[in-house]
C-alpha cells in the first residue's frame, strides 16, 4: 500500500500530542489548566504550573482537530455508498473500541478499581460503561467519531457538489460561531453589565457540529500548499500561541501597572480568537501538510520513519492509557512529586520525557499486535 507522508505526519503528530495532552493533566497540577482563569490565578503563580499549561494547551488544542482534519481530507473526496461505508469504517472502529474497552474494565477489575464515575465493576455495569463512556476518559472521541461516521455520506456529497466559494464561505460562517461569536457575547455582556447569553451555541466542543467543521476543514486546506519558509513558520506561530498562559502570569506578576492593561486586553480580545483551538489546529494543519509535502521528506530517512509508525496511531490513541495512569501514579510515588511540582525546569523535562515513554510503549505493544493474524483485526486493525 502506498502511503501518503504528509498524511503520516499528521497521524504521528495528532498521536504525540495526544499523550502529551494526558501526561500533562498528571504533571505540575496540570488538572488546573482545565479551569476558568478565574479560577486558577495562583496557577500563574507557579512557575511549574504556567509551564505545563503552555504544554497542554498545545496539546490538547491541536491533537483531535489534527486527527479530524486528516480524515476530512481521505473520506469527504470520495462518493461513497451508505451501507458499505457503515458496514467498512464501523467495522474497522467498533470493534477494536469493544475490545480495548473490555482490556480496560478488567484490568480495572484485577487492579481493584471502580470504573470512571466511580461505580464498583459488575457484569451490568461494564455494559452499561460500554454504551456511555464510563470506561476511560479518552474514549470520548471514539464516541464523537462514531457519530461523524454516520453523516459521513451525506457530508461527502455536500463538499463534492459545492463550489469552492461555497466551502470556504461554511467554513467562515462555522469559524464565525465557534471563535468569534463567543468573544462578541462576552464584551457585549461587559459593556452592558449583563450575564452572558445562555445556550447560544450548539458548537460546543466534542459535539458532531463542532467537529464537522474540522472535517470540512481537511478537505479544503488540504491542497493548500505554502512555502517551506511559511511552513516552519505556521508551526511556530501555533508554539507561540500555545504559551497564551503566559500572559494570564504576566498580568498577575504586575497587577495595578500600565502594562497590566495590555495583558487584559489580549485576554479578553485577542488570545481568545488567536489561540483558539480552530485557529491553533488550522495553522498547524497547513504547516504540517506542506512540510510533509516535501520531496525531501519523502525521501529521507526520518520519512520513513514517520510512516513506518503512521500505522500505529490509531492503537496507540485506544491504549496509552493502559499504561499512562498507573505508570504517572508511581511515578509521582517512587521518583518524584510531579504532581505538585512547582519547578518549571523539572516540568520542561518530565513532560516530554514522559510523553516519548508512553508512546514509544503503547507503539512497541500495538506492533507486537500487528504481528499476530489472530489479534490484528480485533485490536490494531
Amino acid at each position: 500500500m502506498n502511503r501518503v507522508v504528509w498524511i503520516d505526519l499528521i497521524r504521528v503528530t495528532g498521536a504525540f500530542l495526544v499523550v502529551m495532552s494526558h501526561v500533562s493533566l498528571r504533571v505540575a497540577g496540570g488538572h488546573s489548566v482545565m479551569l476558568e482563569e478565574s479560577e486558577r490565578a495562583e496557577v500563574f503563580g507557579s512557575l511549574g504550573w504556567l509551564v505545563t499549561g503552555c504544554f497542554h494547551a498545545l496539546s490538547y488544542s491541536v491533537a483531535v482537530p489534527l486527527f479530524l482534519m486528516v480524515s476530512g481530507a481521505l473520506l469527504l473526496e470520495r462518493s461513497v455508498e451508505i451501507l458499505p461505508f457503515y458496514r467498512k469504517r464501523f467495522g474497522k472502529v467498533l470493534l477494536p473500541f469493544f475490545a480495548w474497552s473490555c482490556v480496560f474494565i478488567f484490568c480495572l477489575w484485577i487492579a481493584g478499581r471502580d470504573l470512571k464515575d466511580g461505580t464498583p465493576i459488575t457484569l451490568l455495569s461494564s455494559v452499561g460503561a460500554l454504551l456511555s463512556g464510563n470506561v476511560s476518559g479518552h474514549f470520548w472521541f471514539m464516541y464523537m467519531l462514531i457519530a461523524l461516521y454516520l453523516v459521513v455520506p451525506f457530508l461527502s456529497v455536500f463538499v463534492r457538489s459545492a463550489s469552492k466559494n461555497m466551502l470556504i464561505g461554511f467554513l467562515m460562517l462555522w469559524y464565525f460561531a465557534v471563535v468569534v461569536f463567543p468573544v462578541i457575547n462576552s464584551i457585549a455582556a461587559e459593556i452592558f453589565g449583563i450575564e452572558k447569553l445562555a445556550g447560544y451555541s450548539p458548537f460546543e466542543r466534542g459535539t458532531v457540529s463542532y467537529s464537522v467543521g474540522f472535517f470540512v476543514a481537511g478537505y479544503v486546506l488540504k491542497d493548500i500548499l505554502i512555502s517551506k519558509r511559511w511552513a516552519v513558520f505556521a508551526v511556530i506561530a501555533c508554539i507561540c500561541l500555545a504559551a497564551s498562559p503566559v500572559n494570564g502570569y504576566l498580568r498577575n506578576a504586575y497587577p495595578d501597572t500600565s502594562i497590566s492593561f495590555l495583558f487584559i486586553f489580549l485576554g479578553k480580545y485577542v488570545l481568545p480568537i488567536a489561540a483558539h483551538p480552530v485557529t491553533m489546529s488550522f495553522v498547524a494543519f497547513l504547516g504540517l501538510r506542506s512540510l510533509g509535502g516535501l520531496p525531501s521528506l519523502s525521501s529521507s530517512r526520518f520519512g520513513q520513519v514517520i510512516v513506518n509508525f503512521a500505522p500505529l496511531t490509531f492503537g496507540i490513541f485506544l491504549c496509552h492509557h493502559l499504561f499512562l495512569v498507573p505508570g504517572m501514579e508511581v511515578a509521582n510515588e517512587k521518583i518524584y512529586n510531579f504532581g505538585t511540582c512547582q519547578s518549571g525546569l523539572i516540568v520542561l523535562f518530565a513532560i516530554p520525557t514522559f510523553t516519548i515513554f508512553f508512546y514509544f510503549i503503547a507503539a512497541g505493544l500495538i506492533y507486537v499486535i500487528r504481528r499476530s493474524r489472530y489479534l490484528q483485526a480485533l485490536l490494531a486493525p
